[in-house]
Order: C-alpha cells, then sequence, then structure tokens
C-alpha cells in the first residue's frame, strides 16, 4: 500500500470510524459522530472527506430528514468481488488497497469478539488464528486450496441454530518468488 494510503488510515479518528463501519456494515453521520465520542461534527466531516477521497469508504445512501440529506456510509467494495470480477484490471496499487481492506476487517471481527464480556473465557473454542509456512508447487497450492473451497462449500448453506454460531473464515496466501 502506498505511503500516502496508509497515512490516511493510521489517524484515530478514522480508524474508529473505519472500525464502526466494519462492525455495523454501515452508518450514518450521526451513528458515526456518537462512536467518536465527543469530537464536533466539522472534524467528523473532515475525517470522512479523507476517507472518501481516498477511497477508503463509499456512501451507500441518502436519508432526507427534516429536509436535511443524510449520508450513510460503508467501507468501500468486498475484495473478493472486486477480484472475482476481472483480476486482471486490478493494478498493484488497487491489490494493496484491497488487501488493506481486507486487513482492516479482520482488525474489526477480531476486536467485535475480544470486546464480548465472556470472549477469553471461550477463546479455545470460537477463536484461532496461525501462520504455517510449507513448500508446495503451484499445481499442490492450488489443490488445497480447492480442499478448503470444498469443505467451506459443505457448510457455506448452514442455517443457523442454537448450537451454530456466525463464525467467519478468512485465509490469505502468500509466495517468494
Amino acid at each position: 500500500m502506498n505511503d500516502h494510503i496508509v497515512k490516511v488510515m493510521m489517524n484515530p479518528i478514522r480508524i474508529k470510524i473505519i472500525q464502526e463501519l466494519g462492525l455495523k456494515g454501515k452508518s450514518t453521520t450521526k451513528e458515526l459522530l456518537g462512536a467518536c465520542g465527543g469530537i464536533a461534527q466539522a472534524t467528523l466531516y473532515r475525517h470522512l472527506n479523507e476517507l472518501l477521497k481516498n477511497n477508503i469508504i463509499q456512501v451507500v445512501d441518502e436519508n432526507i430528514i427534516n429536509g436535511i440529506i443524510e449520508k450513510v456510509y460503508a467501507i468501500k467494495d468486498n475484495p473478493t468481488q472486486q477480484i472475482a470480477q476481472d483480476p486482471s484490471k486490478l493494478s498493484r496499487d488497487d491489490y494493496l488497497n484491497l488487501f488493506n481492506q481486507f486487513v482492516i476487517s479482520l482488525l474489526t471481527d477480531f476486536k467485535s469478539y475480544i470486546s464480548h464480556k465472556d470472549a477469553i473465557l471461550h477463546i479455545t473454542k470460537s477463536l484461532g488464528f496461525s501462520s504455517n509456512t510449507i513448500f508446495l508447487t503451484d499445481d499442490e497450492l492450488v489443490e488445497m486450496m480447492m480442499e478448503f473451497r470444498d469443505s467451506i462449500n459443505k457448510r457455506i448453506r448452514n442455517e443457523p441454530t442454537p448450537e451454530r454460531k456466525l463464525r467467519k473464515l478468512s485465509n490469505v496466501v502468500t509466495t517468494s518468488l
């Protein structure tokens, strides 16, 4: 990711805005103002404009309340959908930006989980992350990724029940050249 985007994102108020949008999916200016705790409305607008200008967030709806337009914001497009559409149309910077959005969503999900009162008591059953280094040919990597996909697809249409909790499974594969 280019240094400018990192600088844009690494502001405490902007991080809070991104986390709030990640947790809720979308939020109005009023909701974001409440989540940012005590900042001036003009300050919030300045930070929102910077995030909009750098394609980190987007306006997804507008509500008219007493003749005033209230914008509804969300984090920019889902990276997986953008990559799936036509990966050749994305530049290196596009991929870096998409990966950054992916990482933000992971951080948001983790913060949401760990914020629950009993999170630590259930952490071994509810959360896991690891990084492993393995040697694979390109064909072995494709085979392993298809196995993951098949395992996920087998369960992706599970209906919620009292025993089934919503879980998010994310993976990243990197290769040294």
